[in-house]
């Protein structure tokens, strides 16, 4: 709202994409497959194979595609793929500056990439190099005995950058602390490892605060009591990207099924 659209996120391809790969899971219609597949071809001519992409949809993509028998988009997006987790390996622990210099969303997208295609492709150093990012990704976590901060990634200033308050402050949570929530339970999946599979949980399970029960929502809880002078420990008014949270419990539910 408000943009000229001169300014193309990177961070949105992969999001359309999903909304495609469960469109065609609701109506079963090819045509969204093919949007999916344009939309992330699209991706990678802007950049996208050295991008650290929040969501990428690797194994709901590549499972839709096999079964709408869709054989040749199947091969093309599994070589994009391959490729950019490759080179998401070749760069290892130095990640790259993204719209921050460094946080939980730049790492997390680094071992879901690797986790989602030693799943797909079964090849050990993909699960090799993705354990390092995991090992990085633990550290942004904490189980403090505060429903707040228990399994919740650490997100700096989403309540600045997202909400209407304008305010600075860590935010716990913030919808996007799921997302190693998902990386656990990518893991837990390879391994067996029912300690990852319960971090998983809680991760996921974190971020649902910011739903209330008359059916409002917040993007953020600003977490310090007091920011600059300012009164702090708040849901921030503005509800926005915070269904990622729900999407992401919502997939957690049905994969146990």
């Amino acid at each position: 709202m408000g943009r000229d659209n001169s300014y193309q996120r990177l961070y949105n391809s992969p999001w359309y994409a999903t909304l495609f790969v469960e469109l065609y899971r609701l109506y079963v219609n090819k045509n969204f497959l093919a949007y999916a597949c344009r939309i992330l071809k699209d991706f990678y001519r802007r950049g996208g194979y050295t991008f650290y992409a929040i969501e990428l949809p690797v194994l709901s993509l590549d499972k839709a595609l096999k079964m709408a028998q869709m054989e040749q988009e199947q091969k093309e997006m599994r070589k994009l793929f391959v490729r950019h987790a490759g080179n998401i390996m070749q760069i290892g622990l130095h990640y790259p500056v993204s719209e921050v210099n460094f946080e939980q969303s730049i790492v997390a997208p680094a071992a879901d990439i690797l986790f989602q295609i030693y799943i797909l492709t079964k090849e050990q150093k993909y699960l090799d190099a993705g354990r390092e990012h995991l090992r990085i990704l633990e550290q942004f976590n904490g189980i403090q005995p505060d429903y707040h901060l228990y399994e919740t990634a650490i997100r700096h200033w989403d309540g600045y950058w997202f909400g209407k308050k304008k305010l600075y402050g860590d935010t716990f949570p913030h919808y996007w602390s799921a997302l190693t929530g998902n990386v656990y339970t990518l893991y837990a999946y390879i391994t067996k490892d029912k300690r990852y599979a319960k971090r998983a949980e809680d991760s996921l399970r974190g971020v649902l605060p910011l739903f209330f029960t008359d059916g409002s929502a917040s993007c953020a809880y600003v977490f310090p009591h007091s920011v600059n002078g300012k009164q702090a420990s708040f849901y921030d008014p503005y509800a926005n990207d915070q269904d990622w949270g729900l999407y992401f419990n919502l997939r957690m539910i049905n994969n146990a099924e």
